[in-house]
């Protein structure tokens, strides 16, 4: 009965054996995605770009409004809205015939009085010649040295008020000073203009501009010249401008102003656009620097994770430096040659076995 007591036992610790063996091979024949896999960067000194943060409305480089120096009829229209428009080309005409009339009319008058001029010179000329010779008097003199002086003043008011009248001739072609593009049109033709009141607005977007301001830590680093990447809002393809003027004293803002040019070739940007951009600052030589994101925050102490060369996650003390936007400085726990994980590290804790992801395994 023994016999067959220590037969049965036997069998029974051999079967318990052989299923732990079936379920440790289980177990090490488990899919690698069980591992968790993370992104990595190796630590280096490199330099650190900085950039002084701004946002602006859009202007167009050239962005003027047309005034009428005088009244009259709209005659022609000669530019449609958003038609471009080149500097002399007419924008529209008044019904100038008054204008004319009194152009041709003044011009009559100069020449009337450059007439009565030259009488008056020769009549003074032989006044003096008699004075000296005591067959006139001075007071004869003196009345003939008066008129030459008023008819002088004749001819200077009679050139004077030609200037006008062709200005106001001139001024009743809407003539634009300006290259551009006709961004508003204010008349009708027909309409009786008054001096003074708005033609059209013309503007020129093959650059534009951004008034902006920068605070007192940046304008220090900011200097003409200096590369801006600049972004449309809800848009993150980025056009390149330059700055091309610093306020010296800040604004009610209290912030220093700046003006930035960006060129806009394809025209895709428009005036009263509100963008953000990236002015380039100072550089940082030989930092360690990674994303903020990549960093935890623990009862006030800071920790990375890496990987070792076992492929284990290691989680590491470090210190910080200043931050600039979402990148922070790392002064210490940090080496050249390390391996940083930067995604993934919500769900590791020390001694966990990482996978590092790339492009070949990433199915």
């Amino acid at each position: 009965m023994k016999k067959y007591v220590m037969i049965i036992l036997t069998v029974l610790l051999i079967l318990s054996c052989t299923k732990t063996d079936d379920k440790s091979k289980k177990q090490d024949n488990s899919p690698d995605n069980t591992i968790p896999s993370v992104k990595t960067e190796t630590v280096q000194q490199k330099p650190l770009q900085l950039y002084a943060e701004i946002t602006g409305k859009l202007e167009g480089i050239t962005d003027i409004v047309y005034y009428s120096e005088v009244a009259g009829k709209v005659r022609t229209i000669e530019k449609n809205l958003g038609e471009r428009i080149s500097k002399g080309e007419a924008i529209a005409y008044l019904d100038s015939e008054n204008y004319r009339i009194t152009y041709d009319q003044t011009a009559s008058e100069l020449k009337s009085a450059e007439a009565n001029l030259d009488a008056v010179r020769i009549k003074t000329e032989a006044s003096r010649k008699l004075y000296e010779t005591d067959k006139v008097s001075k007071f004869e003199l003196t009345n003939s040295e008066s008129s030459l002086k008023k008819a002088e003043a004749s001819v200077e008011a009679a050139r004077a008020g030609l200037e006008r009248a062709r200005i106001n001739f001139e001024n009743s072609k809407f003539i634009s000073p300006v290259d551009g593009s006709i961004a508003q049109i204010n008349i009708k033709e027909g309409q009786f203009v008054a001096t003074g009141q708005a033609v059209a607005s013309i503007i020129d977007c093959s650059k534009l501009l951004i008034k902006t301001g920068i605070t007192e830590n940046d304008v220090v680093s900011v200097k003409n010249g200096n590369n801006v990447i600049v972004f449309q809002n809800g848009n993150e393809k980025s056009v390149h401008g330059t700055v091309t003027g610093i306020g010296k004293k800040p604004d009610a803002t209290g912030n220093y102003p700046v003006e930035i040019i960006i060129e806009n070739p394809g025209k895709e940007l428009l005036p009263g656009m509100i963008v953000r951009g990236q002015i380039e600052s100072s550089k940082l030589e030989n930092v360690i620097y990674t994303d903020f994101d990549n960093i935890i925050e623990e009862y006030g102490k800071y920790y990375v994770y890496t990987v070792s060369a076992n492929y284990k996650a290691v989680k590491k003390e470090i210190s910080i430096g200043k931050k600039y936007g979402n990148r922070v400085v790392i002064t210490t726990g940090l080496e050249p040659g390390e391996t940083l994980i930067t995604s993934g590290i919500e769900s590791l804790s020390d001694g966990t076995s990482v996978r590092i992801f790339t492009e070949e395994n990433k199915n």
